[in-house]
């Protein structure tokens, strides 16, 4: 192989031929001179071979960076006549993008792979590309695997025992046409996310927070696969229950320990809000100061550490306040239930648990024990497998952080494919895009082939 052959392989520019290279140490850029040959220039439009040439045309194509240089190429390629047509038609340069004809294809795979990494800004830097040209064609990008990926080949060999789902915050709308005065000011749109924590991978996501939403994703899987679904962590949504009810009826819900700690400082906090109020009534400056809302997190704060002080001041307010005292008490002795991990000494713990919130007759504590009581089975699916939906939130935390580099989403189709991509199965190490370096088929972009130019 010679060097020249070394060239246009390297940048895949199989089948050209390579007629001047240009360094320019200054500025690090390169310029080839390439020139498509007739023998293989096929019709844009057909696909035919071209009978005669009737010109040759010339144009400036980027290429991927040789080394440190910059590549740009300055493309002959011929105009002839279509038998099938019946037309002068442009050749059709197989290296050169057919969306994206100002660059070739070998370059439109290196920026795909790194936007499926990092943002289309930085790409567009590093690549010395337009930023909007970056976006539309990641956008295209995207939407060519979608249609080549066989999810179901690729979710065959997944462990799918356990699986998780949880929503992701998309936008805030403020609606400025109300049907009646009482309609939302706002309308908050979330995506739902399905995950396998095995592999902690999105699976599937759709649009809403609701059973169709979850059904949705469900039913990309197979109906094996979807039986052979043994535990399923959930927040204590409704519709995501009878979602999993109806399509995984082998699964055992289990309720996230996260949520159900949630539920009950928010229980806690209403307790202490009362007490707050009471306290500026009596015009008790320290209780006032021990139950503001600075204070809050202190009281159900597991092993926090504390000076002599603040010890000393959290003492006095038990002895001030019975029902914070309680309160606390009531929230310490939950976590102990959930750190069982037995069945049996759950149940029997958590029946001590029931005549001590009874016992303390606060209302907001009583309601989260029916909440309790209602959820149990649940709660003890979680104490068993311990299972959670922490491996969805930390995808939530990866899709914040994905949304904050690109200053918020307004597309919401493109927003789901970009969690596909960075946390699901919708990039190169999953679906083989090795020929895209090369060739990048028409018919693969959604293209006809009258539309290709």
């Amino acid at each position: 192989m010679g060097f020249e052959d070394a060239i246009t392989k390297a940048l895949g520019l199989q089948g050209a031929e390579l007629s001047e290279i240009k360094f320019n140490d200054e500025k690090l850029t390169l310029e080839l001179s390439v020139t498509w040959p007739f023998h293989l220039s096929r019709c844009c439009a057909c696909g035919d071979f071209l009978l005669e040439i009737h010109s040759w045309e010339n144009r400036y194509v980027r290429a991927p960076a040789f080394g440190l240089f910059q590549t740009t190429l300055r493309l002959r390629y011929a105009r002839g006549l279509c038998r099938y047509c019946n037309q002068v038609r442009t050749a059709r340069v197989l290296f050169v993008h057919p969306e994206f004809t100002g660059l070739t294809c070998g370059l439109a795979e290196q920026a795909g792979r790194m936007m499926e990494e990092t943002t289309c800004a930085a790409a567009s830097r590093l690549y010395d590309l337009n930023e909007k040209t970056l976006w539309r064609l990641d956008q295209c990008r995207m939407q060519a695997m979608q249609k080549q990926i066989d999810l179901r080949e690729i979710t065959k060999d997944l462990d799918v025992r356990k699986l998780s789902a949880d929503e992701v915050h998309f936008r805030t709308l403020h609606e400025a046409h109300r049907d009646h005065p009482f309609a939302p000011r706002y309308t908050t749109k979330f995506i739902t996310n399905l995950v396998c924590t095995k592999e902690a991978k999105v699976i599937a996501n759709a649009s809403g927070r609701d059973a169709k939403a979850l059904a949705t994703c469900l039913k990309t899987l197979t109906k094996p696969q979807r039986l052979a679904v043994e535990f399923f962590a959930l927040d204590m949504h409704q519709g995501y229950f009878s979602a999993v009810r109806k399509l995984c009826p082998n699964a055992e819900i289990a309720v996230d320990r996260f949520h159900l700690v949630q539920r009950l400082n928010e229980a806690f906090d209403d307790v202490r809000k009362h007490e707050f109020r009471m306290a500026k009534r009596g015009d008790n400056e320290f209780l006032k100061t021990m139950l503001g809302p600075r204070s809050r997190f202190i009281l159900v704060e597991r092993n926090v550490v504390l000076s002599h002080q603040e010890r000393d001041m959290l003492g006095k307010l038990k002895m001030l306040n019975d029902n914070i005292h309680n309160a606390m008490l009531i929230v310490d002795y939950f976590h102990k239930l959930l750190d069982e991990k037995g069945i049996r000494n759950f149940r029997r713990l958590l029946a001590q648990w029931y005549g001590l919130v009874r016992a303390t007759k606060l209302k907001p504590l009583l309601m989260f024990a029916d909440q309790v009581r209602k959820y149990r089975k649940n709660i003890e699916a979680y104490i068993r497998e311990n299972l959670t939906t922490a491996i969805s939130e930390g995808i939530n935390n990866k899709i914040r952080v994905l949304k904050a580099m690109a200053y918020g989403y307004t597309n919401e189709g493109s927003f789901m494919l970009k969690i596909l991509q960075r946390c699901g199965f919708l990039n190169s190490n999953y679906i083989d895009t090795k020929s895209w370096f090369f060739y990048v088929p028409p018919e693969s972009l959604g293209m006809k082939p009258d539309h290709v130019k």
